[in-house]
């Protein structure tokens, strides 16, 4: 059991983007994209608040991640994340716009 909770805030319309990602019920392939793209940052390692400079107008992330041992969140926005994870946030942002048009 694995889930992502995604939540986006902040950018010019100051909209906010939350989605619950539950990995057992969305396809195998883009579930194990996702595992090896929190495999790949060390996702359970990385420090909840990562040094983040203020961004106007710019998009802030949390990203919780919970197994059946384990949840970890980090926040961060478009300055301070690693390139590993801004790819990781951007599959997130593609899903989350994904599902809220169901």
């Amino acid at each position: 059991m694995m889930r992502i909770l995604f939540e986006r805030t902040g950018g010019l319309m100051g909209l906010k983007i939350s989605q619950t990602i539950n990995l057992d019920e969305i396809p195998s392939p883009q579930a194990a994209a996702l595992r090896l793209l929190l495999d790949e940052v060390n996702f359970f390692t990385l420090p909840e608040n990562p040094p983040t400079p203020p961004v106007p107008d710019g998009y802030q992330y949390a990203i919780t991640v919970t197994t059946e041992k384990l949840k970890h969140t980090v926040y961060t926005n478009d300055t301070s994340a690693p390139n590993e994870l801004r790819t990781l946030i951007q599959e997130l942002s593609q899903i989350a716009r994904v599902q809220r048009k169901k």
